[in-house]
């Protein structure tokens, strides 16, 4: 049978209110539409911490029963924690308990009203309710015990309650979830929530990139070298400015501000190892907190030579090498037994495996001892040096044997009379050859070739005739490579693979976001992300439905957003150089070189060449006079309409590659002939 609120409401005014001693209270098994036990058992103690602080606030509902007890048919869960309270001697036994007693006929329906009809409380309304109790005078560690949680519950309330309000009001309208709140919390700038939050695209609102975004530039003890080497209690102890994220299960995680001071302590701790190695006889040793292998590319290396054993070191190695022949030999027979009979196979499996254990520490005793023998040759050693530093584990580490530049001529001539005196021919020492600067940094390289790459993403967005043959080229290029795939029988469908490349483009340029390229895309991709079904096991079925060119479009635009091609230095070739002939790409119409895009990133000495180049030596010498920041904005300015751009966004004309232009000269043409005949 089915009731109404207004009936339901009608049996519980209609039945008076009172108060009942705790022990003339019973639970109704048969009367209760909540099981029991079904209450988890944290929140019966948040129940009874809070009924301990502020009393019983809603009546129990009851029958009367015999013996002048009552069962309780809703507030099962107030009757077991007032029970608990009672037990602990919290409340006394006869503690008068309001409650409201109706028709024994009419006890389910109650029931059923007290959880059918009871709306629960927002978490954001609980985060606020947390917030006032504390602005009202009360202690966190008060609040914390009225309710029956940790004082870190509460903390972690009281920091969602101080989230944006903005940013609160979503949460509360269900667009933002409480995942992607704790870690927006975490920051205390309202702004810089609000920046990071709508700036992310709405189908990547994960928290992990939003812990990204709102961590860059901080150190996380836990799992940077240099900071669990130096140790957060060290940094704390220096005055290290840290922040802690509270909504981590991890309470000894921090996220350390002051990079320059972490790494002077790192390098002040380093210094001992580092006396320990400039002892050895080295000509210079540096510390380093870190290792940057771009910053040495430069550098020569110093090779070990081998020295004669002693006789005592040759003695041993012998012994030990004779010792693993003889367990080889003895595990070459196990495998080549071919066991039959039952359980002979694997008598011979745990022989095997027990040979192999008692020759691991042989092996690695003869290797210590073959090490000991490879030595830095001493008069190399007073013209390298080393570079002592935090490795990967958060260990010091010791990079031996490098050449500066200056010292390049001196170690090649040692090297090459050790070598003569040696008599075998080996270099001692490998240094690099002479190269010449590159024009742009890695830096700009990367972010100026990810530019290149959404501008080929947004072009190809509309050119379906492209991305088709582009598609098509890629898959015969797979099948056709080598005739024996074709015997291969995969277990899916299509050996098909598909990777979005936005991520990687963002992280390469960080002024992505602001261009037109970036917009474009973005807005197709939210304009398919309206059309397309929730569930992906539905696209299939949703696109039988569709017209042909639904189908080619959506294509169209994956085949799009997986164009890659950054790189860090400049190519001669790229590999969009096919696809930006074939799109007929002027990069022009997509990026500008700016004081902020191009000209704040190379040197002053490129500003004169690239002024030079794009307008003449008369535009670029009144800014040779100049700072670089002013000569930087005035070449920004000289250029703007030039049209100008760096060598790596300049589309290069494939031979072959029918453009945009040269399909139209055809298409015209064709039309001319056909009216011609």
């Amino acid at each position: 049978m089915k009731f109404s609120k207004a009936e339901i409401d009608a049996v519980i005014a209609a039945s008076p209110r009172t108060t009942v001693p705790l022990n003339k209270l019973v639970l109704s098994e048969e009367r209760q539409v909540r099981p029991q036990g079904s209450t988890p058992k944290l929140s019966i103690a948040e129940l009874g911490a809070s009924i301990k602080d502020g009393g019983v606030l809603q009546n129990l509902i009851v029958v009367k029963g015999a013996r002048g007890l009552y069962e309780v048919c809703a507030g099962g869960r107030r009757l077991e924690a007032l029970t608990m309270l009672a037990q602990a001697d919290d409340i006394p036994e006869n503690y008068p308990v309001p409650v409201l007693i109706v028709p024994a006929d009419k006890a389910l329906i109650a029931s059923l009203a007290e959880n059918v009809f009871h709306i629960p409380m927002h978490p954001a309304d609980e985060c606020s309710a947390f917030a006032k109790l504390i602005g009202a005078g009360k202690s966190v560690e008060d609040v914390a015990a009225a309710f029956g949680v940790t004082p870190l519950v509460v903390k972690r309330r009281m920091k969602l309650a101080a989230v944006s309000p903005t940013l609160m009001a979503q949460f509360r309208d269900g667009q933002i979830g409480l995942d992607c709140l704790m870690v927006l919390a975490s920051c205390d700038d309202h702004a810089r929530q609000e920046q990071v939050w709508n700036g992310m695209p709405s189908w990547n609102r994960r928290p992990e990139y939003l812990r990204q975004l709102l961590t860059q530039g901080e150190i996380e003890s836990d799992t940077d070298p240099v900071a669990r080497y130096v140790t957060l209690k060290a940094y704390e102890k220096a005055g290290g400015a840290l922040r802690r994220d509270l909504f981590s299960d991890d309470d000894k995680k921090a996220y350390l501000l002051d990079t320059a001071l972490l790494e002077s302590l790192a390098t002040a701790k380093l210094q001992k190892k580092a006396q320990q190695i400039a002892a050895q006889g080295w000509k210079w040793v540096e510390v380093r907190a870190r290792y940057v292998f771009e910053e040495f590319v430069k550098f020569g290396e110093v090779r070990k030579t081998r020295r004669a054993p002693s006789g005592e070191e040759a003695a041993a190695i012998a012994s030990l090498q004779a010792l693993l022949e003889t367990l080889h030999a003895q595990m070459d027979a196990l495998q080549d037994h071919e066991g039959v009979g039952e359980g002979e196979g694997e008598n011979d499996d745990r022989e095997f495996l027990k040979l192999e254990a008692e020759g691991e520490p042989l092996e690695a005793q003869l290797k210590a001892l073959q090490d000991a023998l490879c030595v830095w040759p001493s008069e190399l050693m007073t013209q390298a040096g080393c570079v002592v530093f935090v490795g990967s584990k958060g260990t010091p580490e010791v990079k031996y044997g490098l050449v500066r530049p200056d010292d390049r001529n001196g170690v090649a001539e040692v090297a090459r009379k050790a070598s003569e005196v040696d008599g075998d021919g080996e270099s001692l020492v490998s240094l690099p050859s002479a190269k010449t600067r590159p024009v742009h940094s890695e830096k700009l390289t990367r972010r100026l070739t990810a530019h290149r790459v959404a501008a080929v993403q947004a072009e190809l967005t509309v050119r379906p005739d492209v991305a088709l043959a582009a598609l098509t080229a890629q898959l015969a290029q797979s099948i056709f490579r080598d005739d024996a795939r074709g015997y291969h029988r995969p277990e899916t469908v299509f050996a098909i693979t598909a990777a979005d490349s936005q991520s990687d483009l963002l992280a390469a340029a960080e002024d992505l976001q602001a261009s037109t390229a970036w917009a474009s895309v973005q807005a197709e991709r939210t304009s398919w992300a309206a059309r397309l079904p929730q569930h992906m096991d539905q696209m299939f079925p949703w696109l039988m439905t569709q017209d042909r060119a639904t189908v080619v479009q959506l294509l169209t635009f994956t085949v799009a957003m997986t164009v890659t091609g950054i790189y860090g230095t400049e190519p001669e070739r790229q590999r969009t150089d096919t696809l930006a002939a074939a799109l007929g790409l002027d990069m022009s119409k997509w990026w500008t070189a700016t004081s902020a895009s191009y000209f704040s990133h190379v040197s002053k000495a490129r500003i004169l060449d690239v002024v030079t180049e794009a307008v003449d030596a008369n535009a670029a010498s009144p800014l040779a006079a100049l700072k670089k920041a002013d000569a930087a904005n005035g070449a920004e300015q000289t250029v703007a309409t030039t049209g100008w751009l760096p060598a790596c966004l300049r589309t290069r004309r494939e031979a072959g590659i029918a453009t945009e232009e040269t399909l139209q000269d055809a298409s015209e043409r064709a039309e001319s002939e056909a009216l011609a005949a």
